[in-house]
């Protein structure tokens, strides 16, 4: 059996798919599995050893037809797309198949009859089966809105095995390294940390208070955080790829600027605590075993967030942005 999934969003998307991928791999004996990802969430299928076939989406004119004539060449039984966009509703209707299914994710923040209606007509016309999820009713129903949990709805209803609650483990094949004899906190600069409840100069006094609990704290970034916190990276030293290789031990705060994947994972995985805002650094810190807290952007629908893309079967510890007591509240978790 040959099964497709299209998932040509973020790397967090793709991370919350592994267990459906998992879960069919062990439900199905000898099925073939092959995905369609971005050039965004590639490396976590490079990780992925259960993946059979990695196909490489371009959202160039050239890439898409690439793409489109590259799967009509299988003759897949399920394709499954799970990414919400036009663009892999699009590719999917003319991938061949005798069984597509198309998952529709309405608006969280509107409840009205015409969200995602072109989507809707297109699963009528062009899928077999089609899940149209309206979130705002669900959550407030008290109903699952969770990525993974939809996903394998939509595998269920099409008729296809799976096995449910899969976790996710040592996908990146790492040891764990010592830089010292105290433990390390990571804490993500994405820009999501600055808003109108936390300033930089807030966030630094943070940062001085907890490096006196023991702790070594790395800075790691993405290649925004430059430009959004200046007065951080003028203050603390910075290490590249290349001096991040020879670090031996880290004193009391470094930033490790925009390193590449497989070190940026190595050195989540060698953190006993991470903490950042809602974004990729926390699904990829679901899959180690550090102690994790997420800030979550309290403008923005905080509650359903959470409902809807909490690391998957990992502990961890919620925060929202606007919380008064944010400084002692991280405090507490790493104390």
């Amino acid at each position: 059996m040959k099964i497709c999934l299209v998932r040509i969003d973020k790397m967090g998307d793709m991370i919350l798919t592994l267990p459906i991928i998992q879960g069919l791999k062990k439900a199905n004996n000898n099925c073939k599995i092959d995905v369609v990802c971005s050039q965004r969430n590639l490396k976590i299928c490079k990780k992925f050893n259960t993946i059979n076939n990695i196909i490489l989406f371009s959202s160039q004119i050239l890439g898409i037809f690439q793409t489109i004539q590259k799967i009509r060449k299988e003759n897949y039984d399920y394709i499954f797309t799970f990414s919400p966009g036009i663009l892999s509703i699009f590719i999917s209707i003319f991938f061949r198949s005798k069984t597509k299914s198309l998952l529709i994710l309405q608006s969280r923040y509107k409840n009205n009859f015409k969200s995602k209606l072109f989507e809707r007509i297109i699963g009528k016309l062009f899928y077999k089966y089609s899940s149209v999820i309206n979130r705002k009713k669900r959550f407030i129903e008290k109903n699952s809105i969770h990525q993974t949990e939809l996903m394998n709805e939509l595998v269920k209803t099409s008729g296809l095995e799976i096995k449910d609650d899969e976790e996710i483990k040592n996908i990146f094949n790492l040891e764990k390294k010592d830089y010292g004899l105290k433990k390390l906190c990571l804490i993500h600069l994405s820009s999501k940390w600055l808003n109108k409840y936390f300033s930089e100069d807030r966030f630094i006094n943070f940062i001085e208070k907890i490096k006196n609990f023991n702790i070594n704290i790395v800075l790691t970034s993405d290649e925004s955080s430059k430009n959004v916190f200046v007065k951080i990276y003028k203050k603390y030293d910075l290490y590249n790829d290349k001096q991040f290789k020879d670090l031996v031990s880290i004193n009391e705060i470094i930033i490790l600027d925009n390193l590449n994947f497989n070190n940026w994972i190595s050195i989540i995985n060698s953190s006993s605590y991470v903490i950042t805002p809602e974004c990729g650094c926390t699904h990829i810190a679901s899959l180690t075993s550090c102690k994790l807290c997420v800030i979550y952007d309290s403008d923005n629908s905080p509650d359903m967030i959470a409902n809807e893309y909490a690391p998957w079967k990992k502990h961890y510890t919620k925060l929202l942005s606007n919380d008064k007591n944010l400084e002692e509240k991280l405090i507490s978790f790493i104390n």
